[in-house]
């Protein structure tokens, strides 16, 4: 008998490595949208200030304290991470695409930030296993190209606005004028810190004539910031004068930078205050375009007033969510893509009526087609009625409530009333039926409603669907046996027993 050793020979290293490769080809790695790269991302614009912020503190020669020693070991660690988390990171392509294969990825990165990355981290370690000490050495400068890592603030925008949630004129006013004083506040910073490593530098510099040596590092520091404030004023105001070529050098690129940057954060401000004013003055121009509306047309008093009120809500409501009919740039992206964007936005709706879920599994193409074509938004406000008992409907819809309370009656006694939550739906009927409205649906506060054209959902369904009509009949057939007891508000245990029997009829 022979002896297996376990010996591979070159075709089975061969056969191996090809399996190996095809594994790592099929692996896929996070979206950069996802949470956990959202808490990433927060990470690093915390370590990039974090950078921006110590590594010019080396030039005012402060003491290398054991606080230096571990966050200069936490810092590389961070970033060494950070060349794995970019290694698993997805990949946006031009067309808003994501590509997650590792593979991908991988060949991505090794063209772009890998090297960088490797050479910043590679400074970092020899940094902290030198013992570097407050001294500007040649390793400690390695870090200084970090800066170059502020482009990752463009994240900040993004991990603001999932957090605020909001498309308020006035909050982006607000949140960009507090990144324009944070970026000011930075350079500031940068500025004064190498101001005082040339005063330090020689004995002729400012910091020895002026005598702040012997005050310390702060005073060198607050004196250095003052004088950084100053270039941004555009006027030349140095009370001690540039006697050596390094510090005329230096205050002259500083005067120029300072102007730039001023006349960028003025002419922001403007920018957006002008955006602001124009938002104001058209809102104000359609109020009393409705208000001399009103007045030419006799409009009772009371009538107007609310009508006034309604406008106005609506168009700060519009404020706040822009409409899709708004967004201009919608129309140019591709058709396929529209119909993406308009499944993820309604199709967790739908999916609330058992019918509509079966549907989604069972052939997305149609509810795809459905939510793209026959479905939109509506919205009401408070006291609104939406229909009327005995009411026949020029646009038959089925109507799903997002958001918002509406009340719905069937007589005048309020004990009969009933309130109507976001994920329950009404008037399913008109998909199935001719139907008239059995009773009143008012709006009990400010509601926004997803409604299905009957008329696009029937073309898109066609007749060659067996299941879907078995489901139209067992529910005729349930508001035939239903009596004097017919309701235009859904049941979900009705909808399920339909569904039900819908695969009972179907086999």
């Amino acid at each position: 008998s022979s002896v297996d050793l376990g010996i591979l020979n070159s075709e089975d290293v061969a056969t191996s490595s090809r399996y190996w490769c095809r594994r790592f080809r099929m692996q896929q790695g996070i979206l950069p949208t996802s949470k956990k790269r959202l808490v990433w991302d927060m990470l690093i614009i915390v370590f990039v200030l974090w950078d921006v912020v110590t590594i010019p503190l080396q030039f005012l020669g402060l003491p290398h304290t054991v606080f230096d020693v571990v966050t200069g070991w936490l810092v590389a660690v961070f970033w060494t991470l950070d060349i794995f988390a970019s290694l698993v990171t997805g990949i946006i392509q031009a067309d808003g695409a994501v590509d997650v294969e590792l593979a991908t990825i991988a060949n991505r990165y090794a063209r772009t930030w890998a090297v960088p990355d490797t050479a910043l981290v590679a400074g970092a370690w020899a940094d902290n296993l030198a013992g570097a000490g407050g001294a500007v050495g040649m390793l400690p400068m390695f870090r200084v190209v970090r800066m170059l890592r502020l482009l990752r603030l463009a994240r900040l925008q993004m991990v603001l606005s999932s957090l605020t949630d909001t498309n308020s004129v006035m909050l982006n006013l607000i949140l960009s004028f507090v990144k324009s004083v944070c970026a000011i506040a930075l350079v500031v910073h940068i500025v004064a810190c190498l101001w005082v490593g040339i005063g330090r530098n020689s004995e002729e510099a400012w910091a020895y004539r002026t005598g702040l040596m012997e005050d310390g590092q702060g005073m060198q520091y607050s004196a250095a910031c003052h004088w950084a404030l100053t270039q941004f004023t555009g006027a030349f105001a140095d009370p001690w004068g540039d006697h050596t070529l390094a510090e005329r050098t230096f205050a002259t690129f500083a005067l120029l930078g300072g102007f730039l940057m001023a006349t960028g954060f003025v002419s922001n401000i403007t920018s957006l205050m002008t955006q602001i004013s124009m938002v104001a003055n058209q809102q104000s121009s359609q109020l009393k375009s409705l208000t001399r509306y009103l007045q030419a047309h006799n409009i009772s008093k009371r009538l107007a007033e609310r009508l006034q009120r309604n406008a106005q809500h609506a168009l700060r409501s519009k404020t706040a969510s822009i409409p899709e009919a708004d967004i201009k740039v919608l129309k140019l992206v591709s058709e396929p893509l529209r119909k993406e964007l308009h499944f993820e936005l309604y199709q967790p709706v739908l999916r609330a009526h058992p019918f509509f879920r079966w549907l989604c599994d069972d052939d997305p193409a149609a509810v795809r087609q459905i939510c793209h074509t026959a479905v939109h938004e509506i919205s009401l406000f408070e006291a609104d009625v939406l229909f009327c008992p005995a009411e026949v409907s020029n646009l038959p819809c089925m109507l799903f409530l997002v958001s918002g309370k509406l009340v719905y009656t069937q007589s005048d006694e309020e004990e009969e009333a009933m309130q109507v939550k976001p994920g329950e739906w009404c008037c399913e009927h008109f998909l199935w039926t001719k139907w008239v409205y059995q009773g009143m649906l008012v709006a009990e506060t400010d509601a926004r409603l997803l409604a299905v054209s009957a008329r696009r959902f029937q073309e898109i369904m066609g007749a060659g669907k067996s299941k879907v009509a078995s489901y139209a009949k067992e529910y005729v057939r349930m508001l035939n046996g239903s009596g004097f007891e017919l309701s235009d508000i859904g049941s979900f245990t009705e909808a399920e027993n339909l569904l039900q029997s819908m695969h009972r009829a179907s086999g």
